[in-house]
């Protein structure tokens, strides 16, 4: 008799093994491995599954067998199954709207994209960006900064964790951008990680053509910027705040589910101090190219991220553009986990994930702990 997936790690391995099947079926907008339903806050509870994004869902009694998403998939040896979730999902297709922040957010984002013009400390969720020339002055992307890091085999090399789409490539310098103060290098990119193989980042778990999303960069500072950087989270009103240091990395096991609906944080650069909740891990990510690929014939890789996070609370948003490489920290002030980081932010973008809420922003997110070794970092 086949055992019911209790864990990330086997649900993982059920939906590798019925890659085939769920390509397959038209209409599907990506998977991720979750709770069977919602609670009265928005928390995922029940029993964990797969879940499975679609535009509309259709009656049973109108769909042939080779398009019906199985009620429970099984794995390739038949010794273990997985039930489904089918889950009508709509992205939205326009830019999201400017952010409405609170009083408090307002001035936490003043303070961390340097517009009082002080540079005295480098805390998580600092503005950084890489350089273009507007005009006469130095402009281009800007994003945030995610964690202070330094090298295990060389300690005494100090930099940065951020996105691999803010630090772009090895050799590309990066900068405080300039307001009332000349623009600062505040380092040079050393390494970065864009995607992994499953197999590789998993452990265990070997799906065809299937990638993590990582998009990490590390960053080496400047000799005179390295004393400053912080792994520290500002208070709500920015410098008029106590800053609280951060925990330990949380290790993200797969062996359990109980990252899912875990409570989270993050301080960034446009959208401040916002709260969200673990709502699903190892989301497939829809692409231009995967479309691309079934139009020529040819089969999609698969692109995976770790993290699926919803705004929680009074939030209404979680990121914004210009958030990228934020920290992800636990929200658990009761807990001695509380503010240890658990990941890295990289994108997101509205969508429904039919819970009758309308259009809602969602985050994307990497597990840290990998992100680390993956790059031979730890935190400073």
């Amino acid at each position: 008799m086949a055992k019911t997936a209790k864990t990330i790690r086997e649900l993982a391995q059920v939906r590798a093994n019925n890659r085939d099947l769920l390509n397959a079926i038209v209409g599907v907008q990506g998977t991720a491995l979750g709770l069977k339903n919602y609670g009265p806050d928005d928390s995922p509870v029940g029993d964990p599954c797969i879940i499975v994004y679609v535009p509309h869902k259709i009656h049973d009694a109108l769909l042939s067998d080779n398009i019906r998403i199985p009620r429970e998939l099984t794995s390739a040896d038949g010794s273990m199954k997985a039930p489904t979730d089918v889950v009508v999902t709509t992205f939205s297709l326009t830019d999201k709207s400017e952010p409405v922040l609170s009083p408090e957010n307002v001035q936490l984002v003043e303070y961390l994209q340097w517009r009082d013009g002080k540079l005295d400390h480098l805390p998580s969720g600092a503005q950084i960006g890489t350089g273009a020339i507007v005009g006469q002055k130095i402009g281009g992307f800007v994003g945030t900064l995610g964690f202070a890091v330094r090298l295990k085999s060389e300690k005494q090399r100090v930099g940065l964790l951020t996105n691999q789409h803010v630090g772009v490539h090895s050799g590309h310098s990066l900068y405080i951008p300039g307001y009332r103060h000349e623009a600062i290098r505040i380092g040079i990119t050393r390494q970065v990680v864009e995607h992994r193989a499953d197999d590789q980042w998993l452990k265990g778990i070997d799906e065809k053509f299937a990638y993590i999303r990582t998009d990490a960069a590390f960053v080496l500072a400047e000799e005179n910027i390295d004393k400053l950087l912080r792994n520290e989270v500002p208070g709500a009103n920015g410098a008029a705040m106590p800053p609280a240091r951060m925990g330990k990395p949380f290790n993200v096991e797969l062996e359990s589910m109980k990252v899912i609906g875990m409570h989270v944080k993050k301080v960034g650069r446009t959208t401040g101090l916002q709260r969200g909740t673990i709502v699903a891990f190892g989301y497939g990510i829809p692409s231009e190219e995967e479309f691309i690929d079934r139009r020529i014939g040819k089969e999609p890789a698969n692109i995976y991220t770790d993290f699926l996070i919803a705004p929680r609370g009074d939030s209404t948003i979680f990121s914004a553009k210009g958030d990228s490489g934020s920290a992800i920290l636990i929200d658990s002030p009761e807990s001695e986990i509380d503010n240890c980081p658990i990941g890295l932010l990289w994108g997101g973008g509205p969508m429904d994930i039919g819970r009758e809420a309308g259009l809602e922003d969602l985050t994307f997110g990497i597990a840290l702990d990998r992100i680390l070794d993956t790059l031979d970092l730890e935190l400073v």
